[in-house]
């Protein structure tokens, strides 16, 4: 199950699984969010999280068009990624993760996923908090 919430001090919304420990924002670190909605699966939580996330005015005709986009990941059964794993591989000893480290620690598992995806999935997920320019910690 993912979670989509809205923290209550910046008002964005970020992506969670609902095992998640933490409810901390991934943008300011706030630790109060509310619920804005429940997905079955990481690709409806991220379109969700897309749309909490841009104006009310365009909401509609975002929905709209995003729902007339052709799928651009095949639909067949999913290779489970074992993230916790590739972030303490790209961790170094101050316990920064950075976008080169990120892309040795996949291709090093044998994965072909883009870094910079893989952080904003992995900060949607509240696993990764951003500290600078592709930089991150573990949260």
């Amino acid at each position: 199950m993912w979670l989509v919430l809205q923290c209550q001090s910046c008002n964005r919304s970020f992506g969670r699984q609902s095992t998640g420990k933490s409810l901390a924002c991934p943008h300011c670190n706030h630790a109060d969010a509310k619920i804005l909605s429940r997905h079955l699966s990481a690709n409806e939580a991220s379109k969700a999280v897309s749309l909490a996330n841009v104006p009310p005015e365009i909401r509609d005709q975002l929905s709209t068009w995003m729902g007339q986009q052709p799928q651009l990941f095949d639909s067949g059964p999913e290779v489970p990624v074992d993230g916790a794993t590739i972030l303490a591989e790209a961790e170094d000893e101050s316990g920064l993760i950075t976008l080169d480290s990120l892309q040795k620690a996949l291709i090093s598992a044998g994965l072909n996923f883009d870094a910079e995806g893989f952080a904003d999935q992995a900060c949607a997920e509240g696993e990764l908090m951003h500290v600078g320019p592709n930089c991150w910690k573990r949260a």
